[in-house]
């Protein structure tokens, strides 16, 4: 069988990195010979795929190519876009591998993001023409992500955007997508969960000379207990309620940050929190990742434990990476994400789903307010009415006086990390509605070592390359083996991913607000 796979770009990032695992596994369970003729064809920007890779292979011949017209849509020159000159510049290079509809799987990443609205267009051509597709959405347009939306919103609405034919099939990295994309429409037997492998940082440095360069750069003392939290400071990733942990955390404690966000619309919301930790003297430290910075395995090697605030993920892959570096995992909880993980058998005491501060502090009717108003600005450009029982949804979110520090946007945020700090008393309380604080902001790798080995050794066990390449085989085998001689037709009820993604039960104001 040869093996095409197809993405907008190979640059540094999740996506980029799923593709080379996900070939790694492949390669970890086929046999050398005979060896899969196995291409990946992207827009032609590859700033993080690893160069050594196809070095590294052994069951797998594999070969870049690059074809422009897959590039983002905002990066094309405007004459080079269009459905026509998509197919057109596929077809010559599949003509030109030699790879027949007949014994050709196409695996195309994240077609419906919204990136390029030509490819989804094309897609259901390709299989008419008899190939065989796994579509693989790691994140949704319908996701509260309205730019990315509105490139596909025709085609979304008439249901095209996800085609339907039993050799074209569908895999998901959770059981959350899978449920929705199942309710939907999508027939069980053409639809796949297929985690991400995790094959684990590597071997990490010694701790104590990370500790010693993250004292030179960034002021923390080899004594002090460094937590940290491995993300860029977007804002689905929550770094307010990150500081109001370092606010909170016993003394002696110093949190970090690695990177800085590359989108420039997430910069106000990144330089509000740098602000507010500067002016409250906190002990949090950014960028300990970026220019001058650790390396990622350094910062992996010299934390104390990691941390996650996150109100949104398509899979986690911090979540277990986590554990394979040593380290225990406290914060925020996901249980539509970690539901998965749990079952595998991941413990993850250190998380908890809220974070409860008093609703006084911030105002009853302010954040009532100000959450309605966050929601209706978020489904508006979606063209989706506010549903009539939106208030009750609102008010639901308070529970005995209490709210949800992620239900709070960026404003309400900074005034109770200012009332946390300012006030000894408000910290106290906040520890009382929050015992699995105290706990989650001591620990260390010494003692969580005994969760922390049986952790590693659940993630291996379910998410390593042998196990995860084997589903991916097995995903192959089917979509590869399926009749071919259905053309393509809609999705039968399209509208229920948006109605699933945006109900107010999963909105947080970060979303929309900076």
């Amino acid at each position: 069988m040869n093996l095409v796979i197809i993405h907008y770009h190979l640059n540094r990032g999740g996506v980029t990195r799923v593709i080379e695992n996900q070939l790694a596994a492949l390669d970890a369970v086929l046999p050398a010979e005979p060896s899969w003729p196995v291409a990946v064809l992207y827009g032609g920007r590859r700033e993080g795929f690893s160069e050594s890779l196809a070095a590294r292979l052994r069951s797998l011949q594999l070969t870049l190519h690059e074809i422009s017209e897959l590039e983002y849509d905002h990066l094309q020159p405007a004459t080079e876009s269009g459905p026509a000159d998509l197919l057109m510049a596929l077809m010559a290079t599949l003509s030109r591998l030699g790879f027949a509809p007949t014994d050709t799987l196409l695996h195309v990443h994240n077609h419906s993001l919204g990136k390029n609205a030509a490819l989804p267009e094309v897609l259901p051509v390709l299989a008419e023409d008899g190939y065989a597709l796994l579509l693989e959405p790691h994140d949704f347009a319908e996701d509260f992500r309205p730019d990315n939306y509105a490139l596909v919103r025709a085609l979304a609405a008439d249901g095209t955007l996800y085609p339907q034919a039993p050799h074209v099939h569908y895999a998901v990295l959770n059981g959350r997508d899978h449920a929705i994309l199942e309710q939907c429409g999508v027939p069980p037997e053409r639809l796949h969960l297929l985690p991400n492998p995790v094959p684990g940082p590597g071997p990490l440095p010694p701790g104590p000379e990370a500790r010693m360069r993250l004292a030179e750069r960034f002021r923390v003392p080899a004594s002090a207990r460094f937590l940290l939290y491995p993300v860029r400071g977007i804002r689905r990733k929550n770094v307010g309620e990150a500081l109001l942990m370092a606010a909170l955390a016993p003394a002696n404690t110093i949190l970090g940050l690695t990177l800085a966000p590359l989108n420039p619309t997430e910069l106000p919301y990144y330089q509000r929190w740098t602000r507010v930790a500067k002016e409250l003297d906190l002990p949090f430290r950014f960028e300990v990742g970026g220019p001058g910075g650790l390396s990622f395995r350094e910062n992996l090697a010299a934390a104390d434990a990691i941390v996650t605030t996150s109100v949104a993920e398509g899979f986690g892959m911090a979540t277990l990476e986590a554990w394979l570096a040593g380290c225990p995992l406290v914060g925020r909880d996901l249980p539509e994400i970690n539901a998965d993980f749990r079952s595998a058998g991941v413990r993850l005491d250190g998380l908890s789903p809220t974070l409860r501060v008093p609703v006084a502090w911030v105002g009853r009717d302010v954040f009532l307010d100000q959450f309605t108003a966050a929601y209706q600005r978020a489904v508006a450009p979606f063209g989706r009415p506010v549903p009539n029982d939106l208030p009750e949804h609102v008010d639901a979110k308070i529970d005995a006086g209490r709210v949800d520090f992620a239900d709070l946007g960026p404003e309400l945020q900074e005034q109770v990390i200012r009332r946390a700090t300012a006030n000894p008393a408000a910290a106290v309380e906040l520890h009382r509605d929050n015992p699995w604080l105290d706990l989650a902001l001591r620990a260390t790798r010494q003692n969580a070592a005994e969760e922390v080995a049986a952790n590693a050794q659940a993630i291996r066990r379910a998410y390593s390359l042998p196990p995860s390449g084997r589903r991916l085989l097995d995903v192959y085998h089917r979509t590869a083996t399926a009749p071919r001689d259905c053309s393509p037709e809609p999705l039968t009820n399209p509208e229920s991913i948006l109605d699933r993604f945006l109900t107010p039960a999963r909105f947080r104001p970060l979303r929309v607000d900076t």
